[in-house]
């Protein structure tokens, strides 16, 4: 069977010194010069990146059984969220995915926008008062605080998950790149840091669930639904560290990757398209910028794509950020576009996955369009947002796609008021 092309790497950790130098325009690289599928060897790993729709289609939808999550990111990941629907596998995850998926139907969110309004009208109150606001920090407080009231209907203090939250996902994103991992053999060996920022988030989790254990009048809300699931009977119930992971994941995933892509839709919008359709703006950010900007997944048995064989036991890495830049699917791949998603236009089938594909979709893509749409649409309604020049704009790869540093926008009041 003919094996696939790639860079050839150093004799003992192959391509992961390169990976790690800058992990985004490596794997560009590779696949502007060899193609829609990449060999990698990454020390004792052997990994193929696969870069068309087909393809992709292949391995999260036709064949999902042969190509599973007990990979090397997903165990890393473990150490904050558990056994959740992040890192677990295969029957697990289902298990997860069917107790979870009915808290969030779309309709579970139609009444949000009151919730998002009280703390949108003093967040804009201040930005007129200051003048000047970094976006990605802003778009980080405002999403941690509208996910603390919508799923847990409770008041923290955004700025206590978010410390927490940058130093777990900085350590994770470490372990995932370091050739060896001591805390695989005991969690006793993961860094002060990182065991100081989990026990914060634990803290917090466990305080959250205890109020709404003792409340007399519980809120329907997620976590009112999670305690459901709990305190029920059988193979439907969720043990007390379920309970843990599945509240932990939902806290920390649930907002990162909305609060990063909202901060592009503002970053490429402002004193351009504030008057084109938020859900548009919102749509073309995450393709430009996927928070979830790779994808990990281990091959179970032989198999083979587009000609080339796919070994078991090897690594598939499928990256939303290249697909979405594939200039054989997207015209002007690298310009900021919102008019690409205005209805009808022309698209590929499989080939716009920023919450991904099959089954693992994002189980919480409804709740992020709403929420970012509306942030959008008040936030543009009340003024204009102009990006203060001669900053350096660029996307930080790592658990997620995030920021390199602030970005600073100038407020000014609106002169007209928008629809």
């Amino acid at each position: 069977m003919t094996r696939a092309p790639g860079p050839k790497g150093g004799l003992i950790w192959g391509s992961l010194a390169a990976f790690k130098e800058d992990s985004l325009g490596f794997l560009a690289d590779a696949a502007r010069a060899h193609g829609d599928i990449v060999r990698f060897r990454f020390g004792p790993i052997t990994a193929h990146l696969i870069n068309r729709p087909e393809y992709i289609e292949h391995v999260l939808s036709r064949h999902t059984s042969n190509y599973d999550k007990a990979t090397r990111s997903a165990s890393r990941i473990a150490a904050t969220t558990g056994d959740s629907l992040l890192s677990a596998n295969q029957g697990a995850w289902k298990r997860h995915r069917r107790l979870i998926q009915p808290a969030f139907q779309p309709q579970c969110f139609d009444a949000i926008e009151p919730v998002l309004d009280t703390l949108l009208t003093p967040m804009l109150a201040r930005w007129q008062r200051t003048g000047t606001i970094d976006i990605v920090d802003e778009m980080m407080q405002i999403v941690i605080a509208a996910a603390i009231k919508i799923l847990f209907s409770s008041d923290v203090d955004p700025k206590l998950i978010d410390t927490a939250l940058k130093t777990l996902l900085a350590d994770t994103w470490r372990r995932i790149e370091a050739p060896l991992d001591a805390s695989l053999l005991s969690p006793r060996l993961h860094r002060r840091d990182f065991k100081a920022a989990l026990a914060r988030i634990n803290a917090v989790v466990a305080e959250l669930i205890q109020t709404r254990r003792s409340a007399e009048n519980r809120p329907d809300d997620v976590l009112s639904r999670l305690l459901q699931a709990h305190e029920g009977e059988g193979d439907a119930a969720l043990s007390d560290q379920e309970l843990r992971d599945a509240a932990i994941t939902l806290l920390l995933a649930g907002h990162e990757t909305t609060a990063n892509a909202l901060s592009w839709a503002f970053i490429h919008s402002a004193g351009q398209f504030e008057t084109a359709d938020p859900a548009h703006l919102f749509s073309e950010a995450i393709r430009l910028y996927p928070s979830i900007w790779v994808i990990e997944r281990r091959v179970i048995a032989d198999d083979t794509i587009g000609g080339f064989a796919i070994p078991r036991g090897s690594s598939l890495l499928i990256s939303p950020y290249l697909l979405h830049r594939h200039p054989e699917f997207w015209p002007n791949p690298e310009t900021f576009d919102p008019s690409r998603f205005i209805d009808h236009s022309p698209r590929p089938r499989d080939g716009y996955l920023p919450f991904g594909l099959g089954e693992h979709r994002c189980v919480g893509l409804h709740l992020a369009n709403k929420m970012a749409t509306h942030i959008l649409r008040r936030v543009f309604a009340q003024m204009r947002l102009v990006l203060i020049p001669d900053q350096h704009l660029q996307a930080l790869p790592g658990i997620t796609l995030q920021h390199q540093g602030p970005v600073i926008l100038r407020v000014e009041p609106r002169t007209s008021v928008l629809p």
